[in-house]
């Protein structure tokens, strides 16, 4: 921890002899270790399988809150406060509409196209209800964070503006991430003062734009490739060898599995560093280089360790994306005030998870 000088360049710019304001960096420490949360880990999926999946909103619990007390900033863990009987009577309902949806297609798909327009009717409210848990049960120094619900605004960023997006050939998308994110960081508060959030949505193009000319580049080669070689042997003895057959979606998502590495790590680091609280700011220093390796080590530690080497897998990510996190502290931290905070239930946060809404920072 160390005390440096730094001009974020939000708000006015200081009068002539007017000091800079200083910060203190805070860098995130996350202390988890591998072997210990290994035991919490294989306690949760065996209590899982006997029974039948109902101990998993413990499992959460007990796996949350491992992670957010082992996660540190300016001295101080984060501590997760949701109790299991919410989450599971959230999930309860989120996986009876999914069942409802998955078995529906295969008696009447008129009626599985219904619960599927009625989830993407319901996904914007899910955003608000999944924040809005998240950040009721999420405190950092004793004080709770809180989500503001705005339902207008987020059927707007998370429904209305996906209906343009073909019409604009995709470059629309990263607009309407660009709001996603800006809506998700302004609505949160602590200790009452809300947050700020300084990119604009011209800032998320470059990343955007680079991942898909990358990705129509990679595409168009592979499958030059693999046209000309299976042409080639298709020509000798008239069918082409599995190795082709299969190789061509192998190398494919591979492809694709490096450029999401590279857009996350810049995405990431484009909302962390964009974000404010009064004076203070995060700043995220995550290499896309890295971060593939950690991926791609990780899902080969894996499928090597039949998934036995997963507890080692979220440890190592949390570890690295931690000490790539700075808070920059510009100001009293115990300024804020604990503000009273009211009950949200735990369907949205549930179902945002089974139905794989895009909510993450």
């Amino acid at each position: 921890m160390n005390a440096t000088v730094i001009d974020d360049g939000v708000g006015p710019a200081p009068a002539v002899g007017q000091a800079v304001p200083r910060t203190t960096d805070h860098r995130f420490e996350f202390s988890g270790d591998a072997r210990e949360y290994f035991r919490i880990w294989i306690v949760n999926l065996a209590l899982g399988i006997v029974t039948l999946g109902i101990y998993s909103a413990w499992a959460k619990v007990r796996t949350q809150r491992y992670f957010y007390a082992n996660t540190r900033v300016a001295g101080a863990p984060f501590d997760y406060q949701a109790q299991p009987l919410a989450i599971l009577k959230g999930r309860l309902i989120a996986l009876v509409l999914f069942g409802g949806y998955a078995l529906a297609g295969q008696f009447d798909v008129r009626v599985q196209l219904a619960l599927a327009l009625l989830i993407a009717l319901l996904a914007p409210w899910l955003v608000v209800r999944g924040a809005a848990f998240r950040a009721r049960y999420s405190a950092w120094r004793g004080i709770n964070f809180r989500f503001v619900p705005d339902y207008k605004q987020a059927y707007i960023r998370y429904l209305a503006l996906y209906l343009f997006v073909p019409f604009t050939l995709g470059l629309l998308y990263p607009f309407v991430k660009a709001k996603q994110k800006a809506f998700l960081v302004e609505q949160h508060r602590y200790g009452g003062v809300p947050f700020r959030f300084t990119a604009t949505p011209g800032d998320f193009y470059p990343s955007y734009l680079a991942a898909f000319a990358c990705g129509f580049i990679w595409s168009m080669l592979l499958s030059f490739v693999m046209v000309g070689a299976i042409g080639r042997h298709v020509s000798v003895d008239g069918t082409p060898p599995p190795m082709l057959v299969y190789g061509f979606p192998l190398l494919m998502y591979a492809g694709y599995f490096v450029i999401f590495a590279f857009l996350n790590a810049s995405i990431s680091n484009l909302v962390y560093n964009a974000v404010r609280l009064d004076n203070h700011r995060l700043h995220s220093t995550l290499r896309g280089s890295k971060l593939l390796w950690i991926y791609a080590s990780n899902t080969l530690a894996i499928l090597a360790s039949i998934g036995m080497l997963i507890p080692w897998a979220m440890i190592r990510l949390a570890r690295y994306r931690a000490e790539c996190l700075t808070l920059l502290q510009a100001g009293d931290l115990d300024a804020f005030v604990a503000t009273a905070q009211t009950d949200v239930d735990a369907t949205g946060a549930e179902m945002d998870s089974v139905f794989d809404i895009d909510i993450g920072l």
